[in-house]
Order: C-alpha cells, then sequence, then structure tokens
C-alpha cells in the first residue's frame, strides 16, 4: 500500500509566508513601542497636573513643620550669677593720671601700642577705681585687652573674650561675654559669662568658680 505523498511548497509560497511573518514581526513591535509612549505620556501629564495644582491649591503641599517657639527659648541660658558687682565695691574713685604710659612693662605691650596709647589718653579711668581697661577686637569672635595703672602708667594682663567685658568704674568684677539686656546667654561653647575679680596686690585676674 503506497502511502500519501504530501506535495511541496511551490517558491512563490515560501516568500509569501516569510513575508507574512516580517509583517506580524514589525506589528507586534510597533504596537510595543506604542504602550511604551503611551504610559510614559501618562506619566508626564500627571506630574504637570500635580505641579499645576501645587500653583493652584496651596493646600495640596506637603506642610512644613512648624518651629516650636519653645524650642528657640530652650537655646538661650539664663544668667545667675552668685556675686554682683557690689560685692567688689572699692574705697576710692581716682581719675588723675600721675605717671606716663610705660610700654615696656608687658611684654605684649609693644605689639598693642596704637591702642593702648589711645586708651590711656581718656580723662577718666573706667576700671576698679583709678585704672583704664582697654579692649580691642582680634578676630570673629575673639577680643583681647590690658590694664593699665594711672598711677605707675604699667600695664597687665587681662583676660581675652569672645563676645566683650562688661565692668564698672567702682568694682573690681569683671564679666567676660557678658549676657544681653534681658540677661540671657546662647548655648554655645564660646557664649558662657565668666567672671573674673581682679587682686589690687598681685595685679591679676583671677575666675571666680561657679557655684
Amino acid at each position: 500500500m503506497l502511502g500519501r505523498v504530501r506535495p511541496s511548497q511551490s517558491p512563490l509560497n515560501v516568500v509569501r509566508n516569510s513575508m507574512k511573518r516580517v509583517f506580524y514581526i514589525l506589528t507586534l513591535s510597533i504596537l510595543t513601542l506604542s504602550c511604551r509612549e503611551n504610559r510614559k505620556s501618562v506619566t508626564v501629564e500627571k506630574y504637570q497636573n500635580d505641579e499645576a495644582d501645587s500653583l493652584t491649591n496651596p493646600q495640596s503641599k506637603k506642610a512644613r513643620p512648624s518651629i516650636d517657639k519653645d524650642t528657640i527659648a530652650s537655646s538661650l541660658i539664663k544668667f545667675e550669677p552668685h556675686v554682683g558687682f557690689n560685692d567688689f565695691k572699692v574705697s576710692s574713685i581716682d581719675h588723675k593720671k600721675y605717671a606716663d604710659l610705660d610700654l615696656q612693662s608687658n611684654r605684649e605691650a609693644v605689639h598693642f601700642r596704637t591702642q593702648l596709647q589711645e586708651g590711656y589718653q581718656a580723662k577718666k579711668a573706667n576700671f576698679a577705681g583709678h585704672y583704664t581697661f582697654v579692649d580691642w577686637g582680634c578676630g570673629s569672635p575673639c577680643q583681647s585687652s590690658l590694664l593699665i595703672d594711672r598711677t605707675t602708667g604699667r600695664i597687665y594682663d587681662s583676660p581675652t573674650a569672645s563676645l566683650g567685658y562688661e565692668f564698672r568704674i567702682d568694682s573690681r568684677m569683671l564679666i567676660v561675654n557678658p549676657p544681653d539686656s534681658t540677661g540671657f546667654y546662647e548655648d554655645c561653647y564660646y557664649c558662657k559669662p565668666i567672671i573674673y575679680i581682679f587682686d589690687e596686690q598681685t595685679k591679676t585676674f583671677n575666675e571666680r568658680p561657679r557655684r
């Protein structure tokens, strides 16, 4: 019994089938690219709509965290010294100058000749009865100072500061980095007020320890 023989395809049919396959592949590729572009367009449009909405409706924006005023206040510290200027009052005040300025009496004085000469020209003493306290800036934040005895013209060392000084003509007390007018100072490493007491016998400033 003879088997059935499958007729072979003609060359024309082979070409037609190949073209169909190519057409199907191209169509599928175009459809895939079209879907991707549509997704991208939708994403861009949504982003643009969100931006437009945020401009026209401020409430749609994410609210920024509010600043807690209590937190700001906590960064300030109340200066509460256990002593005051009146605890170290001098017995007398004398504004007269009895000697010329002695720049050789202090090793640092020659480097600050101008500041000391200008300070010593003041007609009145400004510290501890008969002294002239002279200070000047040495950077930020930095201040230097020296003390002149108006009775002898001699110059003595005094503390450096970051935020200035506070002192009185009738007291031997000196505050380095004094607080603001409300009695507060900022909580930073160079902002803390320091109290010094001038020793008339040794001509030195001694830091007053905190309790």
